[in-house]
């Protein structure tokens, strides 16, 4: 929405929610917004909060307090330090509210700024000049007009503390949410140091934070999160996340900076080592969750001369969607109107989907969600709606970080009839090599009675850029995956966005229909993972369909599933004996 006239006023209304917004009068527009090269920038000035700082669309900092977040940012880990900070990197931070706060900590010998937009500096030091108070004079700062990703890499093992302060992961700040640069960024510290970036709203932002979470946690000794709240950030509770090289540094922080603080010879208006920044405990409950979503997949044999039709396979995903107290996303997507034998109908439910597929006379149906799935109402909808006895039943979940032999375990394969309300002996698939899967005598493909395939896949550690893009993500599923597998697509690959940032929403899904099957995939940019299921009635090669795959995306590893579909009358055991775990890690 941007500046918006409201009678003789105008007003500001910031554009970081696709559903959601928060405006404050604007008395005078001190910088109208003006295109850097990199962001839309814009100073506006207001009678409530001063003067503020906006960078496409969205608040960066007011005059009235943007202590809050600059103090915390900057003293909570420097006061959290074994041992007192002597050099400071900072990246980004052009409006140099850090850098202040920084400045003030007599041990600190140097503090290095890498600011990739040189106007950011320019018209904050001239427009703002509260804000960088002191910050070009001091003969300790030394400011690098480049992008902190490159330059980081220069700096092994120099710095105490690394202040990662940069905007959400969207324009000149994509570079800086990828799992390269936070090894570059552990790489460029001492032992015993810390680094500390922003990572949004917890509640309007709920995937951010748990996804840096993830980030750090791969390259990090150990992860801390810091919850504070700043009047000008909408969304109530925000969060710093922090990493550590060395296990033992976050151990002794509260202590440290206590001790710290005292000694330190000045005062703060907002940190204070006597104010708890623990998360509230159902933030925290999200960030030791191990997994990005679940999902449940279910064959249902249907009544003898059944063969339901859109309409009411329609009705059905509506039902479900209902029952996981989910909203859906669009209209359902289809290969034909008849719905015949082997076609797929596909129902976005906010970033995830369920979907359907009649195989003879088994209803293969899946229903995955990065959310809650509860999964006992999902299997007791569609056993009921179809008028059948029981579902054999596949509960995977999705985008672990477990290892492969704690997914394998946490893998659940039964049977659950209506009539007792209960499920069957859980059984869990083989786990095998990827040797074994790749290997031309792999008899999955060959096994008797199975109508369908199921290649399931979650690929890790991807590239960023290339998974936020719904362009890239559909060329991948309409052109590059047909091309590697020989499956015959029908129409083109659907990849809608969901919304940055929006509620339970993390990045583009795609489908793409093909003749007797479908590839539907859902992509979190925070968490840089894609989770994919392809179903074909055709044999494709396993090993060139998922090198492909982490290739295309720069994916480091994935965990896969091998599930036949439509068994008609197979028994459970067998089923579980014919359904296979594996990793595959990049060559």
């Amino acid at each position: 929405m941007g500046l918006v006239k409201k009678g003789k006023e105008l007003w500001f209304y910031e554009q970081l929610y696709t559903d959601t917004t928060y405006g404050f009068k604007v008395s005078k527009v001190i910088v109208p917004e003006i295109d850097t090269g990199f962001q839309k920038l814009m100073i506006l000035e207001t009678d409530r909060f001063g003067r503020v700082l906006v960078l496409d669309g969205i608040v960066q900092l007011t005059e009235e307090d943007e202590g809050i977040y600059h103090e915390w940012i900057a003293h909570w880990p420097i006061f959290a330090l074994n041992r007192p900070a002597r050099h400071v990197l900072i990246i980004g931070g052009g409006d140099c509210g850090v850098a202040r706060e920084v400045l003030r900590h007599k041990s600190v010998q140097k503090v290095t700024m890498v600011e990739i937009d040189k106007m950011v500096c320019d018209l904050c030091r001239e427009h703002m000049p509260s804000i960088c108070e002191g910050v070009y004079e001091d003969p300790r700062f030394k400011l690098i007009i480049g992008d902190g990703a490159e330059v980081i890499r220069q700096m092994k093992g120099k710095c105490d503390v690394i202040v990662i302060d940069s905007t959400d992961p969207i324009g000149p700040a994509k570079s800086l949410f990828n799992t390269d640069f936070y090894q570059s960024v552990y790489d460029a510290l001492v032992e015993g140091g810390i680094t500390i970036h922003q990572t949004g709203a917890l509640i309007l932002q709920p995937f951010e934070c748990p996804g840096s979470w993830r980030q750090i946690e791969r390259s990090f000794d150990d992860v801390r999160v810091v919850q504070f709240a700043n009047v000008s950030y909408m969304g109530g509770p925000f969060s710093l996340t922090a990493g550590s090289k060395g296990g033992n540094v976050f151990k002794n922080a509260e202590r440290n900076a206590q001790k710290a603080y005292k000694k330190a010879g000045f005062k703060t208006s907002w940190y204070s080592p006597q104010i708890t920044a623990i998360p509230y405990p159902e933030f925290q409950k999200r960030l030791e969750t191990d997994k990005y979503g679940e999902e449940i997949v279910m064959d249902i044999e249907l009544p003898a001369n059944s063969s339901p039709g859109a309409r009411q396979v329609e009705r059905w995903a509506k039902q479900t969607c209902t029952a996981i107290k989910m909203k859906t996303f669009g209209d359902p997507i289809m290969a034909s109107s008849k719905l015949a034998e082997g076609d797929t109908l596909v129902q976005y439910v906010e970033t995830s989907a369920i979907n359907y597929r009649r195989h003879g006379r088994v209803a293969a149906l899946n229903c995955f969600t990065c959310a809650y799935l509860p999964v006992n109402d999902a299997i007791r909808t569609s056993i009921d709606y179809f008028k059948a006895g029981k579902a054999l039943c596949w509960h995977l979940p999705r985008g672990s970080f477990a290892d492969i032999k704690k997914i394998r375990k946490n893998t659940r394969i039964f049977e659950y009839r209506l009539s007792t309300d209960k499920i069957s002996q859980v059984f869990q698939p083989r786990l095998i090599e990827s040797t074994e899967a790749f290997a031309p005598g792999f008899l999955f493909f060959r096994e008797k009675g199975t109508a369908a395939f199921e290649l399931v896949m979650d690929l890790y550690e991807c590239d960023y850029a290339k998974i936020s893009s719904p362009a890239v993500v559909a060329r991948w599923a309409g052109n590059e995956f047909p091309k590697t597998t020989g499956l015959k697509t029908i129409g083109k690959a659907d990849a809608p966005d969901f919304g940055h940032a929006k509620k339970k929403t993390a990045g583009p899904s795609v489908v793409q229909l093909f003749q007797g099957g479908s590839n539907i995939s859902h992509y979190s940019v925070n968490w840089l993972m894609i989770v994919v299921n392809v179903v074909a009635k055709q044999e494709f090669s396993l090993e060139k369909a998922i090198r492909q795959t982490m290739k295309y995306f720069k994916g480091k590893y994935a965990v896969c599933w091998l599930l036949p579909r439509g068994n008609a009358g197979q028994s459970l055991k067998k089923l579980a004996d014919n359904t296979f775990i594996f990793e595959v890690k990049g060559k």
